[in-house]
């Protein structure tokens, strides 16, 4: 399996939250660490940086004696939608036609 790269790190931090908050309302940093595939380090860098970046909010759960849960904010769900269609889009050649660019002509003068 090859590394994964920042983006796709993020990317499965944001699915996993989200995931779980459907379900339970939130995520667990141990659920996160371990359905990511994350050390507690990695981890803990990954979700500093993703609530700086409004992706990932943390909530208190009321119902776990106020266990800390990590929720995919509204941003953090665009970011996966436009990550799933980057993704896509490499994956499958057979949609792999690019809009025509039109690139202005630029004049040269010969001396």
């Amino acid at each position: 399996m090859a590394n994964r790269d920042r983006a796709a790190i993020c990317a499965d931090i944001l699915s996993v939250t989200l995931k779980e908050m459907k379900q339970f309302g939130g995520a667990l940093k141990t659920h996160i660490m371990y359905k990511a595939n994350l050390s507690h380090r990695q981890l803990e860098r990954y979700i500093a940086e993703l609530s700086e970046s409004g992706m990932l909010l943390e909530v208190q759960d009321p119902l776990e004696n106020g266990h800390r849960l990590y929720i995919t904010t509204d941003k953090g769900i665009d970011f996966l939608k436009d990550y799933n269609k980057l993704f896509n889009y490499l994956k499958n050649p057979e949609i792999q036609t690019l809009p025509e660019i039109q690139v202005p002509l630029v004049k040269t003068s010969s001396l």
